[in-house]
């Protein structure tokens, strides 16, 4: 049965965890209408298909969209935008659901969740599309002209700069590891982490750390010993680092945490010398798109110096090297998750289960938060 239908036949519009609509001005008049001076160098009859679907839909989980499709909304403002703002999981349900049932689908499917994003792409549910700002993304950056990762965004230690010792605060991973296994004191039952077992991303950077870090799951073993707060919720694991239930939060987004310690000067980061991973937002056309050329239009501005010199006013790195916001070196250590089939090994169900049974192990009985449905 199709439950995207009513019993008359029609469909039901989608209901996400949280909704936006943005509704634009009405529509130009043709001696009006934006070029592409706006910077997103779209061809021009595709700049012109756009205005006549004259509509946007995208499925996000990430929370850059609202600065974004303000400044989309003054160079095209004859397109009304519709957001839906859910996780990953649900989001990649949504997205085979409406294309197997030969439904139109969203426009622009844009998620943290690298390997999902990734996997729906290798599945067949995304189109290709040669944008113009194709050869100004750095390597490892779009996958087969169909994902698009839109930033590059350093995954750092948060602690609280009041509650750890200047001496107890790690400035890498085998820091971490000795000051754990050292320090019981200050990390006992104050340490938080997002749970691999419920957070697609989590499981993403787990088996990344699995990978370059030679001593990752005496790591975790060192993490569960302290018996962790496990969370879905950025929010709720920076919250209480800010307030003092937590002493230190590992494996986050540098640019959620920057956004808390800009307001609490109690939170401090720490981009870890030895390695540190690099994550980035993707997005992509799926095949069924209702409107293929507004997505188009959108996908020219996320990946054009306008576009990405928005996202870096957020604070966040945009991909693009050749941006003001990108123009400060990234830390050394570097080490992208880069867009592309590599990521499919993480959704392997034989892989995934075997690092899951072990991360399990090493958390052993630790508290787990509820779930947080719009986590990534």
């Amino acid at each position: 049965m199709d439950h995207g239908r009513h019993h008359n036949g029609k469909r039901k519009p989608v209901k996400a965890d949280r909704r936006h609509v943005i509704v634009g001005a009405a529509a130009l008049a043709a001696s009006g209408c934006v070029d592409g001076r706006g910077g997103s160098d779209t061809a021009p009859r595709i700049r012109w298909l756009a205005r006549r679907e004259r509509a946007l839909q995208i499925y996000t989980n990430t929370s850059l969209m609202g600065p974004v499709l303000a400044a989309f909304r003054r160079l095209y403002p004859e397109i009304v935008v519709r957001l839906e703002d859910m996780n990953s999981t649900r989001m990649a349900e949504q997205v085979e659901a409406l294309a197997n049932a030969g439904e139109e689908g969203p426009d622009i499917v844009w998620s943290t969740a690298m390997d999902v994003q990734v996997k729906l792409i290798n599945d067949g549910y995304a189109q290709a599309y040669r944008s113009p700002h194709r050869l100004a993304m750095p390597d490892g950056s779009v996958w087969r002209d169909q994902g698009f990762g839109v930033t590059a965004e350093p995954i750092v230690f948060a602690y609280n700069r009041r509650l750890v010792p200047q001496e107890a605060v790690p400035a890498s991973h085998s820091d971490l590891l000795q000051l754990l296994e050292a320090r019981r004191d200050v990390f006992d039952r104050r340490v938080t982490l997002y749970d691999a077992e419920r957070s697609g991303v989590a499981m993403m950077q787990l088996s990344a750390d699995t990978q370059i870090y030679p001593d990752a799951w005496r790591l975790m073993d060192a993490l569960g010993a302290t018996r962790p707060r496990v969370d879905t919720s950025g929010q709720r694991m920076m919250g209480q680092i800010a307030d003092g239930r937590m002493v230190f939060a590992y494996n986050m987004n540098q640019s959620y945490g920057d956004s808390w310690a800009a307001r609490i000067p109690d939170i401090g980061l720490v981009t870890p010398r030895d390695y540190h991973l690099s994550v980035s937002r993707v997005a992509f056309i799926p095949r069924n798109a209702a409107h293929p050329n507004a997505a188009r239009l959108f996908l020219d501005y996320l990946l054009s110096r306008a576009g990405q010199n928005v996202i870096a006013g957020l604070g966040i790195r945009p991909v693009r090297d050749d941006v003001q916001g990108a123009r400060r070196p990234a830390a050394p250590g570097v080490r992208p998750i880069r867009v592309g089939p590599a990521l499919l090994a993480n959704l392997d169900r034989e892989r995934r289960d075997r690092l899951l049974l072990r991360w399990g192990r090493a958390m052993g009985d630790a508290p787990r938060a509820p779930v947080d449905f719009t986590a990534p």
